[in-house]
């Protein structure tokens, strides 16, 4: 299994509202369903109701971020198990890459955190911009 993993790669892409995993295989892109909730939708309906203007918002929305990732961590631990020694890309913005390198209990099976917005970008972007970043992981291998 390992040998059949050597030129793969995982790539998650994070974003306040939203979580897609793929695996890669420098050609094509599989979508791996995470068994939490992708959005986080699901992660606020969990909360409890804000009471009037008690509550304040920016910190309400901190904590239903961090319970999103938190979940998405979990749901990547069954993931990481799946593929042994794969190496693993986290993009996102850097305040949502920043939360789950605070949060993560995975934090040593994530190759590199790659800063900046994928939300509207396309399978074709998203190769263009591993690229380099693969290509120097090969060469350290």
């Amino acid at each position: 299994m390992l040998n059949e993993n050597k030129y793969k790669y995982l790539l998650l892409l994070l974003s306040a509202k939203e979580v897609h995993l793929y695996i890669y295989d420098k050609v094509n892109f599989e979508k791996i369903k995470l068994s939490s909730a992708d959005a986080i939708d699901a992660s606020e309906r969990d909360m409890p109701s804000r009471m009037g203007q008690f509550t304040d918002a920016a910190a309400h929305k901190e904590i239903v971020i961090n319970n999103f990732l938190h979940h998405i961590d979990l749901a990547l631990g069954k993931v990481l198990n799946m593929y042994p020694k794969v190496p693993l890309f986290v993009l996102g913005t850097k305040r949502i890459t920043g939360h789950f390198n605070q949060l993560t209990k995975h934090s040593k099976a994530v190759t590199e955190y790659i800063d900046g917005n994928y939300n509207e970008s396309t399978l074709l972007e998203l190769k263009e911009k591993l690229a380099h970043h693969i290509l120097a992981l090969d060469f350290v291998k």
